[in-house]
């Protein structure tokens, strides 16, 4: 379901801080797999799509991460996602760029309706949300996050940490 904009600041302003553990998966870039029933039996395809790309530690890797969702996402036929994707994407890219350290890795991967999109950089601390002043122009991106995906959370990984949102179709 896709929100107004009007109410998606009605839902940053009143949004409680979510966030569930994540485990990394480790598997290559477009790899394509099948699900199966428990008997061994197969389920009708819905093929994992997966891409993967290591960004710059610089500012211009922000509108790169934006560019790169644009067109993975147009090539996987998941356009309702798009706008959505790419603001959150650069929200945690700006983070990992200014709060991490190295450069950071931006994965998406897409299943069963379901768009992951995961940034991962070098700094093992946590990410964490805290009140912004009235009048600060930054510190609400992860309220972003909350409000406009329909689940996000963080994880360690052997590089750092990872922060994901996922949007459902």
């Amino acid at each position: 379901m896709r929100r107004r904009p009007e109410s998606a600041v009605r839902a940053v302003k009143a949004a409680g801080h979510r966030q569930t553990t994540h485990t990394r998966h480790t598997t290559g870039t477009e790899q394509v797999m099948h699900n199966w029933h428990a008997t061994g039996t197969k389920q009708a395809a819905t093929p994992t799509r997966r891409a993967s790309w290591a960004l710059q530690p610089e500012a211009s890797s922000t509108p790169t991460a934006r560019h790169l969702v644009r067109a993975q996402l147009g090539g996987w036929g998941c356009g309702e996602h798009c706008e959505v994707a790419e603001l959150l994407v650069s929200e945690l890219v700006t983070n990992a760029l200014r709060h991490g350290s190295g450069g950071p890795v931006l994965t998406l991967t897409s299943a069963d309706g379901t768009l992951r999109c995961e940034v991962e950089d070098e700094s093992p601390v946590p990410v964490r949300t805290c009140p912004a002043p009235l009048d600060d122009e930054g510190g609400r991106g992860l309220l972003l996050v909350d409000a406009l995906s329909s689940s996000w959370g963080t994880g360690r990984t052997g590089r750092g940490k990872v922060v994901w949102f996922e949007l459902d179709a």
